[in-house]
């Protein structure tokens, strides 16, 4: 039980500022706020790790998603801390095709521990529920659309790649499309570090991903890597592309089996639109030996990225014949007579025109100049085609060498012709990629760079690319320069010296987020006014770099969560004035109540206080029904969701010896009390919650 000297679990909140939208679901569970900060609201999606709840991040007022942990997973400790590490990991992912994670945490709730990751909601419909609404209404994925939706996953994990992360459970269900197309990858909370991975010996039986998407190593038990999600991907990619899966079957094992050894049904044979260069693109995506594929999500979007060129080449320039000048056609003579004179009908060239009577021309016996002109126009024209086709040839077939940094040229050359001067190019993403990549890429384009402002970041490994202007997938004529911001090395501040002792609020909060610095705020058992400031890490005078993470502990005000269920009632959390008091003084406490369910009939409460064996009560409150701010609120006309704040005193009697003593409340009928369920965050005795261990001195 809590005790002045034994601080309630410590409760951890990230202040960021953004936004979600909304999205709807069935009901919430029975237990509704997490830390108090957190409120389900409904459910969104069930998987076999996981529960996806819509949430209310009531301290920021913002809708979210909450992950909650399922039970089964929540007891292996080993689990949990790689659940955590990992999903703490996935949260400093920054990338526009990436969910954005906002938080992660646990609670105790009805005796057990709740794990969870809060994210960004995202409004609008996964991979999965595209595909069987475009299946049932006879609306496939275009070429375009599904080479488009391809790329975006591939940007955003190609991202997570560059930073050490395999997702390791790519599926259209954790591919999340807005409203308007952006395609964005969730839950990385089993992700692994694979570049830090020990040789740990991990149970052979243990396969990261589900059967219809993970590679033929995942399925043999092996660790994943890079190259697992680009399998993963390639499955997607192939299912938009051909209206099924590569592999179908009900039997996991002989799914298992068919991604190690079956060659997958040809794609042209189930959409004769799928050309054979993009074919060959999803062939090596799907390769067995992870050898032979993408060695990345990067290298995998090149590659579409180059297939949507060409194919926006092709689509686009459609230079019309030139036609042949309105000059004479020469009718060649024919062949002499036996006698070796010509026939009376042969023995001149007959020549005629398009213009009208012109004057006789004279044949020429020599070298036809503009024919050989037009043959050397020809065989040049042929020439320039050569570098074009390697380029291509390269971008399906070989792994791309090393990026070398370059710099924009000057007036870079169109990289694709102009036909009649309206051919747009589409601006690739370039957020998260370095300078030289970025660079690298425009200019295969036919596109300049400049770097528009560098501004401190310190979430990047490396500079890389934070913004652009115009923003991807604008088109914009051949020739044009894209802005860029780059993130560079963040600049040290001091940390205030004047916050201890003041209480945190929306004016403090925004000048430390107007210094560049992720807060996270942890709220301590403390009897100062709620949210007032009890201390700082690192302390205050030290320097702190823009991105780095500024820990404040405030204040709870004296509240205490307790999550006690007493269906159908629950009771919420007790807030008192102080911990320690005289023999005499009166002690005047807070709880909170919440219904689960309308409760139809009237209880009273009481409370007391113990000895500290918990044997005796040494004094007894005025039993009566509860009271809502000062006023009557009967327990019969509570509703589900009603949350009452009732306040109840009680005086300590002259001549307690110093000590703690247990402060504690229940409620009861004509029946007798009601039962505590699950005594949360205290604990119960025979049906009364202890509050709290106050002290007399």
């Amino acid at each position: 039980m809590p005790t002045a000297n034994n601080a309630a679990t410590s409760r951890m909140r990230k202040v960021t500022m953004s936004s979600s939208q909304s999205g709807a679901g069935s009901a919430a569970p029975h237990f509704t706020v997490l830390n108090d900060r957190y409120r389900l609201l409904a459910t969104l999606a069930a998987g076999g790790m996981a529960t996806v709840y819509k949430g209310q991040d009531m301290l920021l007022s913002r809708l979210v998603a909450i992950k909650l942990l399922r039970d089964r997973y929540a007891s292996d400790p080993q689990f949990v801390q790689r659940f955590r590490q990992e999903a703490q990991a996935a949260a400093n992912l920054n990338h526009p095709n990436i969910v954005t994670i906002y938080d992660v945490g646990r609670d105790v709730v009805s005796g057990r521990e709740r794990h969870y990751i809060v994210m960004e909601l995202v409004e609008g419909q996964d991979l999965k529920q595209a595909l069987r609404w475009r299946v049932a209404n006879g609306q496939p994925f275009t070429i375009e659309e599904a080479v488009d939706a391809a790329r975006q996953i591939c940007e955003g994990v190609g991202y997570a790649h560059r930073r050490g992360l395999v997702h390791c459970d790519l599926k259209p269900q954790n591919v999340m499309f807005t409203t308007d197309g952006r395609a964005k990858v969730t839950d990385f909370g089993i992700a692994r570090a694979y570049t830090t991975m020990p040789n740990t010996g991990e149970r052979a039986d243990v396969v990261w991903g589900s059967p219809q998407y993970y590679a033929p190593e995942q399925a043999a038990g092996a660790a994943p890597t890079p190259a697992s999600d680009v399998y993963s991907i390639g499955v997607m990619l192939y299912e938009m592309l051909a209206g099924r899966l590569p592999f179908e079957s009900s039997d996991p094992l002989r799914l298992a089996q068919m991604h190690q050894t079956n060659p997958p049904p040809l794609l042209h044979a189930l959409n004769p639109g799928v050309s054979p260069q993009l074919e060959s693109i999803v062939m090596r995506a799907l390769a067995k030996d992870p050898a032979h594929r993408y060695r990345d999500a990067d290298q995998f979007a090149r590659a579409l990225s180059a297939y949507a060129l060409q194919s926006t080449e092709q689509t686009l320039v459609n230079l019309p014949p030139v036609a042949p000048p309105p000059a004479a056609i020469v009718q060649r003579p024919t062949p002499q007579t036996s006698t070796g004179t010509p026939s009376a009908s042969n023995r001149a060239p007959t020549i005629t025109s398009s213009a009208a009577s012109p004057p006789a021309t004279p044949v020429q016996n020599g070298p036809d100049v503009l024919l050989w002109l037009l043959a050397a126009i020809a065989f040049l024209c042929v020439l320039g085609l050569i570098p074009l086709y390697v380029l291509v040839y390269q971008a399906y077939q070989t792994p791309p060498a090393p990026l070398v940094p370059t710099a924009a040229p000057p007036n870079p050359t169109p990289a694709l012709p102009i036909a009649n001067g309206n051919l747009k190019v589409k601006t690739p993403a370039l957020a998260g990629k370095t300078p030289e990549e970025a660079t690298h890429e425009l200019a295969l384009l036919g596109l300049g760079i400049r770097v528009a402002e560098e501004r401190p970041d310190s979430s990047a490994a490396q500079r890389v690319v934070l913004e652009q202007r115009p923003p991807a997938d604008t088109l914009v004529d051949p020739g044009a320069v894209i802005e860029v911001v780059v993130s560079k090395p963040a600049e040290a501040r001091k940390v205030p010296g004047n916050l201890i002792g003041r209480t945190l609020d929306v004016a403090i909060s925004q000048t430390l987020a107007a210094l560049g610095w992720n807060v996270l705020v942890t709220e301590a058992l403390d009897f100062a006014p709620r949210g007032a400031i009890l201390a700082i890490q690192p302390p205050e005078g030290s320097k702190l770099a823009v991105g780095e993470t500024l820990t404040l502990t405030v204040s709870s005000g004296g509240r205490i969560a307790l999550n006690v269920d007493m269906w159908p009632v629950t009771l919420e959390a007790v807030t008192l004035q102080r911990a320690t008091y005289l023999p005499g003084q009166a002690v005047q406490f807070n709880v909170t109540w919440r219904a689960n369910q309308p409760v139809g009939r009237d209880y009273k409460v009481g409370w007391y206080l113990f000895n500290p064996e918990k044997t005796i009560v040494l004094a007894q409150g005025e039993d009566r029904a509860p009271r809502h701010n000062g006023l009557p609120a009967p327990t019969s006309a509570w509703s589900s969701g009603t949350i009452i704040e009732d306040t109840y005193a009680l005086r300590i009697p002259h001549g307690l010896s110093p000590g703690a003593y247990p402060l504690a409340i229940g409620m009861y009928d004509g029946n007798g009390r009601l039962r505590v369920v699950n005594s949360g965050n205290a604990t119960a005795l025979n049906d009364l919650v202890v509050l709290y261990d106050i002290v007399v001195q």
